[in-house]
């Protein structure tokens, strides 16, 4: 058997192969979207202006380590914001000069960083 045919025939076992895979899917989709939906959990209300939802509390090692990550995402474009907003938040200091309490907003804002 030449390799050209004997590639050819790898190639249609693989699509077979493909195929059975896919059947087996449909068929075990059906199964479970036959069965009676289960009752969808409650929604949470969003909290009103007044019941504000409690704030999650971050230790400076989380902050450190999400700042990190965003001043090195996309090959460092967000490095010079970064630093811009520890500056804001440390009353132009570094992460150490942050206040506990200022953690959540700082988050908040590097998480909002964008591609421009």
């Amino acid at each position: 058997m030449s390799k050209m045919s004997e590639l050819s025939q790898v190639l249609d076992d693989l699509i077979s192969c493909g195929e059975k895979m896919i059947q087996t899917a449909n068929a075990i989709k059906e199964c479970f979207s036959e069965e009676t939906p289960a009752a969808e959990p409650e929604k949470k209300a969003k909290p009103t202006k007044k019941e504000k939802a409690p704030e999650k509390t971050y230790s400076k090692e989380d902050v450190r380590a999400l700042l990190a990550a965003k001043a090195n995402e996309a090959g460092g474009q967000f490095k010079a914001q970064v630093k811009t907003l520890v500056k804001k938040y440390a009353g132009g200091g570094s992460l150490t000069d942050v206040p506990a309490e200022s953690y959540p907003a700082l988050v908040e804002e590097v998480e909002g960083l964008k591609d421009a």
